[in-house]
């Protein structure tokens, strides 16, 4: 199975970009979607005009693979029941919404193996320290207290990495800010954007305006779909 890079990604997402005729543009991400939107930052400096980054980092710690091992060695029912325990496990945190859990664990059910194996390489792979050492964009940092797998740790070395860069921390949320707390991503992104246009980064608009009154969560949930067939993930 050929591998990817975050890079990678982020030049498809470019080319996306292109594709639809975009001027400069937000990159928002989450979690490897997060890795991926500031490879795209650092590959498009004069697109990129602001980036909010959800539960990510710039490189994963090094873990001892004991576990993978040991899944191995598993018949393929019980490895994969494993598989999605320990993963509702690292991804919620405790007394997370039920219903959140459900649409999250739904989602990750219905990707391809292959898929998840590609993402889970290019995380494991990925160094952007020095891209986020370099960037000049505004940046918005968003990560939950409980977040196991990218912890409030690797969020502060990230904003430490990204000049200017705002970091905001959860308490009690997990890895899984879009369906645990949309309501306060919500408010965080629509602030950051509102200071952006404050400063005239981004172009405020009667629609622009009327956007933002609604929920982004469903509708950005709606267009990764989308694009994930697209791009046939």
């Amino acid at each position: 199975m050929p591998h990817v890079s975050v890079e990678e990604y982020g030049g498809v997402v470019a080319k996306f970009i292109d594709a639809l005729g975009l001027g400069s543009v937000i990159a928002v991400g989450h979690s490897l979607g997060g890795a991926i939107a500031l490879a795209l930052a650092s590959q498009r400096s004069g697109r990129v005009r602001g980036l909010v980054l959800l539960a990510s980092c710039v490189k994963l710690p090094e873990v001892d693979g004991w576990g993978e091992r040991f899944l191995a060695f598993l018949p393929g029912p019980l490895r994969k029941l494993l598989f999605f325990a320990m993963a509702k496990k690292l991804l919620f945190a405790t007394g997370a919404p039920g219903d959140a859990v459900a649409v999250g664990m739904r989602e990750l059910r219905a990707c391809r193996p292959e898929t998840i194996l590609k993402d889970v390489h290019a995380a494991r792979a990925m160094d952007l320290t020095g891209p986020a050492t370099r960037l000049a964009v505004p940046t918005l940092i968003l990560v939950g207290s409980q977040d196991r797998l990218t912890t409030p740790a690797l969020a502060r070395h990230l904003s430490g990495l990204i000049s200017g860069s705002r970091l905001r921390i959860q308490e009690g949320a997990g890895h899984m800010l879009l369906l645990e707390v949309p309501e306060w991503v919500n408010r965080e992104v629509l602030d950051f954007v509102g200071s952006l246009t404050a400063l005239g980064e981004v172009p405020s608009s009667p629609a622009v305006d009327g956007q933002r009154k609604r929920s982004l969560v469903p509708r950005f949930l709606d267009w990764f779909r989308r694009t994930a067939r697209w791009l046939r993930l």
